[in-house]
């Protein structure tokens, strides 16, 4: 199993109907694929966590790269995990998030990542808190 985390921003064309359309994809697509995680939008910008086999996780991140919807791709955390940390989604189910409240699971994951001690999981918790900081 992989985990993939990262950042971006939309692209300047984006508007409400075609986030829409977007979580819509990502929520049927990423079922399909049996991907679970999150999908934080705020204030022009995306946090994507992707759990699940290591090919359909490479083969989603290959795709988001070069996908005309967002840019500035930065990758986070790339790392094997033995289980899934939104195992509560196993089932396929995405969460997608969109406000600030709703971020309990993001604070386990990171506790998670420290726990495994991920070596840079310091900076990915400050980047990632920076990030929903200055988007809240």
């Amino acid at each position: 199993m992989r985990a993939i985390c990262y950042i971006s921003n939309f692209a300047q064309h984006l508007d409400r109907n075609i986030i829409d359309d977007l979580i819509t994809s990502v929520n049927k697509n990423n079922k399909r694929h049996n991907i679970t995680g999150i999908l934080i939008i705020r204030n022009k910008h995306f946090f994507q966590i992707l759990e699940g086999e290591r090919s359909s996780v490479e083969n989603l991140y290959a795709k988001i790269k070069v996908d005309s919807r967002h840019t500035g791709v930065i990758k986070l955390l790339d790392t094997t995990i033995d289980d899934r940390i939104f195992d509560d989604y196993n089932s396929g189910e995405f969460e997608v998030f969109q406000k600030f409240a709703d971020l309990k699971k993001l604070y386990l994951y990171f506790k998670w990542i420290k726990n495994a001690e991920y070596i840079p999981a310091d900076g990915l918790i400050e980047l990632t808190t920076n990030f929903l900081k200055q988007n809240s």
